[in-house]
C-alpha cells in the first residue's frame, strides 16, 4: 500500500494542534510560573442554587446531549453516580481563585472535556449527577499559593461540592444507592464527601462504590470504608494515578502534575484486573476512550502496580501513537485509559449490590 508521508505529516500537525488547542494533549515539561492577584482582592461569583437544574453540569432532568455517542450502552439501573470533575481553571494568565460557573466558555469547557472524556464513563450506569462549582484554581495546589489564599479557595470549592451533594440527598436521591466518582481535585473532594456522609455513618449503606482517581488516598483516610479488591465488591473504594513507563533520563524532564514522592504511602488499585494483581496484559484491557470518541480494546499494558500505576504507551495505529508519544504526564489520562473497564465495573458493582437487596 502506497503511503503519502507527508500527507500523513501534515495530518498529524493539524491534529496535534488542534488537541493541544482543546488542552487535552497540551503539557509543560517545564515548572509554571502563575500570575495571581491578592485573595483579599478576589470577588467570587455568586454561591450556586443547586435546587435549579442550571446549577448542574449534568442532571437527570437536565440536557444529556452530550452524551449521544453513549446512549446505546445506557443500562438505567436504579443507582446515582455523584460525579466531581477535575481542575479545569489552569491558566497561568488567569489570576481568580476560583471558577466563575456562571462564565458560558467555562461552562462549555466543562462539558465537552471532563463530563464528555470522563462522566461519560458511568453514564451507562444509572442516573448522573455532575454539580458545576466554583473550583480551585490550578496553583492553589503550590506551597506558596497554598497558604496566601490557596487553602482558604480550595475550601471554598469544597462547600459547593458539599452543598451540591447535601441538595442532591434532600431533593434527587430518593433512597436510591450511590456511587461516588471524581478526578483529581474532584476526587479529593469526593474524598472528603466519603468522610463527611458515609464513613461510619448510616448512609454507606447505600454506598454502593467510590472511584477516587488521580488523588492520593492511604490506610488512614477512613475508618470503615475499604480499599476493593475484587470487582464485583461494593461499600469500598477504589483509586489510582497513572504514569507512563519511561526511562530514568526521560522521566526526570517531566513536571509531573503529581508528585511521585508525594505518592510513597497512597493506596492503588489495578484499574484493569480490579484486583491485588500488579500487572495486566493487553488482552485483559477492555478499551481506551480516545479523543474521536471511540474505544480502542487491548491498549494498555500496567506493567507495575505499587503506590501508583506505570503502563506502557498504548498499543494503536501509527498517527495515534505518534500524537500519544508526545505525552509523558499521564495525570489527564487517569480515566481515559480505562474508560471501558471503569464503565463495565461500574455496572458490575451497581448489580452486585443490587443483587444484594
Amino acid at each position: 500500500m502506497f503511503v503519502n508521508y507527508n500527507e500523513m505529516k501534515k495530518i498529524y500537525l493539524v491534529l496535534l494542534i488542534l488537541l493541544n488547542s482543546c488542552g487535552l494533549l497540551s503539557e509543560s515539561n517545564k515548572p509554571v510560573e502563575y500570575n495571581s492577584e491578592s485573595f483579599t482582592d478576589f470577588k467570587l461569583s455568586d454561591p450556586p442554587d443547586y435546587t435549579k437544574i442550571v446549577s448542574w453540569a449534568v442532571h437527570p432532568n437536565g440536557d444529556l446531549s452530550v452524551f449521544n455517542d453513549f446512549n446505546q450502552k445506557k443500562q438505567n439501573l436504579p443507582v446515582d453516580v455523584f460525579f466531581i470533575y477535575p481542575t479545569l481553571l489552569t491558566d497561568r494568565n488567569d489570576t481568580s481563585w476560583n471558577a466563575d460557573i456562571y462564565d458560558l466558555e467555562t461552562r462549555k469547557y466543562v462539558l465537552g472535556s471532563s463530563v464528555k472524556f470522563q462522566a461519560s464513563a458511568w453514564f451507562s450506569t444509572g442516573d448522573l449527577y455532575v454539580p458545576f462549582y466554583r473550583q480551585a484554581h490550578f496553583r492553589v495546589f503550590k506551597d506558596s499559593f497554598w497558604t496566601n489564599g490557596g487553602e482558604k479557595a480550595y475550601e471554598m470549592a469544597y462547600n459547593d461540592i458539599k452543598e451540591a451533594f447535601k441538595t442532591y440527598l434532600n431533593n434527587f436521591n430518593n433512597n436510591r444507592p450511590i456511587i461516588i466518582a471524581g478526578h483529581s481535585q474532584g476526587a479529593g473532594h469526593a474524598k472528603r464527601l466519603l468522610q463527611d456522609f458515609f464513613d461510619k455513618k448510616p448512609l454507606q449503606n447505600r454506598l454502593v462504590a467510590a472511584y477516587l482517581i488521580g488523588t492520593k488516598i492511604t490506610n488512614d483516610d477512613f475508618t470503615t470504608i475499604p480499599l476493593m479488591n475484587r470487582k464485583d465488591q461494593t461499600g469500598g473504594f477504589v483509586t489510582w494515578n497513572t504514569f507512563r513507563l519511561m526511562s530514568e533520563k526521560k522521566t526526570n524532564k517531566v513536571d509531573f502534575t503529581i508528585n511521585k514522592q508525594w505518592l510513597q504511602d497512597a493506596l492503588c488499585s489495578n484499574p484493569v484486573t480490579w484486583d491485588d494483581q500488579n500487572k495486566s496484559d493487553y488482552l485483559d484491557h477492555k478499551g481506551f476512550l480516545y479523543l474521536n470518541k471511540k474505544v480502542f480494546p487491548n491498549t494498555v499494558k500496567i506493567e507495575n502496580v505499587d503506590n501508583k500505576i506505570l503502563v506502557k504507551l498504548p498499543k494503536m495505529d501509527i498517527l495515534k501513537t505518534l500524537l500519544l508519544s508526545s505525552v509523558k504526564d499521564y495525570h489527564k489520562a487517569d480515566v481515559n485509559l480505562f474508560w471501558e473497564d471503569i464503565r463495565v465495573n461500574s455496572i458490575v458493582r451497581s448489580k452486585a449490590y443490587l443483587n444484594k437487596l
